[in-house]
C-alpha cells in the first residue's frame, strides 16, 4: 500500500473539525498509512484563482512540493481541496512558461517546485486501494431503510475534470444506501458569498436544504467542507430565514462510512461536534 499525507487544513478548521476527525478514524480503521501532513499551507478554495491566479497556483504548488520531496501522495477528503490540488498540478506540467514562474516563486522560499505526485479523493482511495470486496465485508450496519441527498454544489462542475462522481456512487450501493432525486444538487450552497451577503448566503443555503427536506431526505451527504459549514454549523440561521424548520443531520463521507462499519462512540467519529444532531444511530 502508498504512502499518503492526509490533507487537513481546510477551511475554518473550527467548524470542519467533525470531517477532519472522522476522516483520521477511517484511516486508522482501515490501516492506511496516511500521516497528518503538518505544514501545508490551508485551503483557499478554487474561487482565490480568480482572484489573483499566480499567487493561487504558488500556495498549492508549495504543498505539492512539500508532498513530493517526502515521497507521499496528497490524500484529500473533501472537495475543494482536491480540486485546487489536482488542478494546480495539471496547469504546472501543461504550461512550461507559467511552471518556471512559479519555480522562481518558490525557489524565493528555498524550495525546488516538485509536482511528481499524486492527487487523491478518498473515494479514488477507497476503492483503489481497498477494494470492493474488503469494503463490503466490513460493513456491518447498511442504510437501506435510509435516503440521504447528495450535494455536490456549484463547484463540481470544476471537479468534473478530477472527481467521479460514480465512484461515491458506487460506495453508497455498497452500504445499500439510496439517494433521493431533488433539483438543488449542483447550485450554490451560499459559502462564498457569505463574507459579501451573509443574508443572501443563508438565503441560498435555505433555498437547497428545504429542496432536500421536501424530497424526503433523511439526512444531507456533503462533499465539500464549505457546504458542511453552511448546511450543519448555520442550519439554525437558515432555518429563521427560511421561516422553517429542516432539521437535517449532515454528515460526510468518512462520518457515514464509518457508521456503516459499525463505529458507534460518537466522540471518535467526530459526530458530537456538530450542531445538528445525528439521529441515525
Amino acid at each position: 500500500m502508498k504512502n499518503y499525507f492526509l490533507f487537513e487544513s481546510l477551511v475554518e478548521r473550527e467548524k470542519t473539525a467533525p470531517m477532519i476527525t472522522a476522516a483520521r478514524k477511517l484511516i486508522e480503521f482501515l490501516g492506511i498509512d496516511a500521516t497528518s501532513f503538518k505544514g501545508a499551507k490551508n485551503d483557499l478554495g478554487s474561487e482565490f484563482m480568480g482572484l489573483d491566479r499566480l499567487k493561487f497556483l504558488e500556495h498549492y504548488a508549495y504543498n505539492l512540493t512539500l508532498a513530493a520531496t517526502e515521497k507521499r501522495d496528497i490524500l484529500c477528503i473533501e472537495q475543494s481541496s482536491f480540486i485546487c490540488h489536482a488542478h494546480t498540478k495539471e496547469m504546472l506540467l501543461s504550461d512550461d512558461k507559467l511552471r518556471f514562474e512559479i519555480a522562481e516563486r518558490l525557489a524565493k522560499q528555498n524550495l525546488s517546485l516538485n509536482v511528481d505526485v499524486n492527487v487523491l479523493s478518498l473515494e479514488q482511495l477507497l476503492l483503489e486501494e481497498i477494494g470492493v470486496e474488503k469494503l463490503t465485508s466490513l460493513v456491518k450496519n447498511p442504510f437501506s431503510n435510509f435516503q440521504t441527498a447528495l450535494f455536490f454544489g456549484s463547484n463540481a462542475c470544476r471537479a468534473k475534470k478530477y472527481r467521479k462522481e460514480e465512484l461515491l456512487i458506487q460506495l453508497l450501493d455498497l452500504i445499500k444506501l439510496k439517494s433521493v432525486q431533488y433539483e438543488s444538487t449542483y447550485e450554490s450552497d451560499g459559502f462564498e458569498v457569505y463574507p459579501a451577503s451573509p443574508l443572501l448566503a443563508k438565503k441560498l443555503a435555505a433555498k437547497t436544504m428545504l429542496d432536500m427536506f421536501d424530497n424526503a431526505a433523511d439526512f444531507v451527504l456533503v462533499s465539500d467542507a464549505r457546504s458542511f459549514i453552511m448546511f450543519d454549523f448555520h442550519q439554525k440561521e437558515l432555518e429563521k430565514v427560511a421561516g422553517r424548520e429542516i432539521g437535517l443531520s449532515v454528515l460526510s463521507l468518512a462520518e457515514l462510512l464509518l457508521l456503516a462499519f459499525g463505529e458507534t462512540n460518537k466522540k471518535s467519529i467526530g459526530l458530537d461536534q456538530h450542531k445538528v444532531a445525528i439521529t441515525l444511530l
